[in-house]
């Protein structure tokens, strides 16, 4: 009566061993998630960081401003940009409609922040543009 059967031992380390298995198992398939996430987290922070390098610099901007007003059919209009150390003011006398899109359709299209925006219609083909962009 004091004998314990052998059987019952056995039994009972296996079901243990089956048990430690499964807790094993579902261990490294929370690993794999934890890693999963970690890789889309450092990707999406890779990213954020190249578009700060990007569009955070304010020579970045600068030269993207300058690609804009350097293009072909802006050159030929009378577009005169200055700059500060805050930003830059553009002033257009008598842009044609389709040219004033395209450019402000370039503009808000770029990471640039507007400070004032002032669109005079002068005829029925032509407009004004005053416009204030900050670093």
């Amino acid at each position: 009566m004091n004998r314990v059967n052998p059987l019952h031992i056995i039994v009972l380390l296996s079901v243990f061993i089956l048990f430690l298995f499964f807790q094993i198992s579902a261990l490294h398939r929370d690993i794999k998630e934890e890693k999963r996430a970690l890789y889309e987290t450092q990707k999406v922070a890779t990213e954020l960081l190249s578009l700060k390098r990007i569009y955070g610099d304010k020579q970045h901007l600068k030269k993207a401003l300058q690609r804009i007003l350097t293009q072909p059919s802006f050159k030929k209009s009378k577009i005169e940009a200055k700059y500060d150390k805050h930003g830059v003011s553009i002033v257009a006398k008598m842009l044609s409609l389709s040219l004033l899109n395209s450019l402000m359709s370039k503009i808000y299209s770029a990471p640039f922040t507007i400070e004032k925006l002032t669109i005079k219609r002068v005829d029925s083909e032509h407009a004004d543009l005053k416009l204030e962009i900050v670093w």
